[in-house]
């Protein structure tokens, strides 16, 4: 094996699953785990997949009642389990796309996570009439990018200016799953809507490749960032907590769904628009305790640029020609990038739990 091909993340071909004994019994993750250990079977529906499913819906009903957070990171753990069956190792012994089962466990998760974060950002959202202008449509982006909440600033000023190593070290190793899928979330948004968008979208998948550079992909860049730190990232993230899991979900849910493609767009917008404070921050925090950011941790110190340029042409290049052929996408794409706001707030405030900020920023924000 090559230096180069030892940096490369390769899917586990036993998939994420956690070992058998670290699922609850009765949870949905282990009767999910269960199944997908177990045949094939396109068609027709064991007992085991009813149990499942239904295990699945009354999880659903119940986190989405009470709030519980054990129940809520059961369901999205679980679903975070099936998202990366379908992106991972084609030799796996999981591969149950094509399962009823399997898609029927999709369809539940993803109807009950769509009506739930709709309801969330219900107040978010504008007319539907104002979406159909793509002016607005660009400004409501950029507005809602730039807003900062109190939870927003306290995250971003820890990393730059008090976070230990070991907290950026935790932070850089958490956000490290989304930053590996994230060309794959890029290339389910490619398939045709009209060339404008497909030129676009290809621009910021050479981009991710290293623009033909493969010591540039972004993906070995950020596994130079982790070794620098001496870390890796296990196969299954350390988030005991729902809110990461929820957020790297949406980016799926979304894109795999071609009726859900404009949210898709939407969604993908947000993080080329919020992300560079972020970016910028955790530079500071780095530099801070001696390290050189531009050659020890290249991902971000690129992003910070890069994404500061990425954002404005995601929504000149693909969110402004949809809607100028299409305006009844603009609401559509106004809601995707809602849910990924909410998505982002969600993991800041999972970011300030793990940095130890004060529990009232996030009360206050929530």
């Amino acid at each position: 094996m090559t230096e180069d091909s030892a940096l490369e993340r390769i899917p586990p071909r036993e998939g994420v699953m956690r070992a058998a004994g670290s699922a609850p019994p009765g949870s949905v993750e282990a009767q999910l785990n269960a199944c997908l250990r177990g045949p094939v079977e396109p068609l027709e529906l064991s007992e085991a997949h009813r149990s499942l499913l239904t295990a699945l819906g009354s999880a659903l009903e119940q986190g989405e009642r009470s709030q519980d957070p054990e129940v809520l990171l059961d369901v999205h753990r679980s679903a975070y389990t099936v998202y990366e069956t379908l992106l991972g190792h084609p030799l796996g012994p999981a591969a149950h796309e094509r399962s009823a089962w399997f898609n029927a466990f999709r369809w539940t998760y993803e109807e009950a996570v769509l009506r739930g974060d709709t309801k969330d950002i219900a107040e978010r959202l504008p007319s539907a009439e104002d979406a159909t202008r793509p002016a607005f449509v660009r400004d409501w982006f950029l507005t809602e990018a730039k807003e900062r909440s109190t939870l927003d600033r306290a995250v971003e000023t820890h990393l730059a200016e008090h976070a230990t190593v070991e907290q950026l070290a935790r932070f850089i190793q958490a956000d490290g799953y989304l930053n590996y899928r994230f060309y794959d979330a890029l290339v389910l948004a490619q398939p045709h809507f009209m060339e404008t968008v497909k030129h676009e979208i290809s621009r910021h998948l050479w981009d991710e490749c290293g623009e033909g550079e493969k010591r540039n992909a972004h993906t070995l860049q950020f596994t130079r960032s982790l070794r620098t730190l001496g870390l890796s990232l296990p196969t299954v993230p350390p988030w005991e907590d729902w809110r990461p899991y929820a957020g790297h979900n949406l980016y799926f849910v979304l894109a795999g769904n071609r009726r859900h493609y404009f949210k898709a767009l939407g969604s993908l917008a947000m993080p080329e628009l919020f992300d560079v404070d972020r970016d910028a921050a955790v530079v500071r925090g780095l530099e801070r305790h001696g390290y050189t950011a531009d050659t020890d941790f290249e991902f971000f110190y690129n992003h910070m640029e890069g994404d500061a340029e990425h954002g404005p042409e995601w929504l000149d290049g693909v969110v402004l020609p949809i809607v100028d052929v299409e305006p009844q996408a603009g609401i559509e794409l106004i809601t995707g990038g809602a849910m990924r706001m909410l998505a982002m707030r969600r993991y800041n405030e999972y970011l300030a739990d793990c940095l130890g900020l004060d529990p009232a920023l996030t009360d206050e924000n929530g």
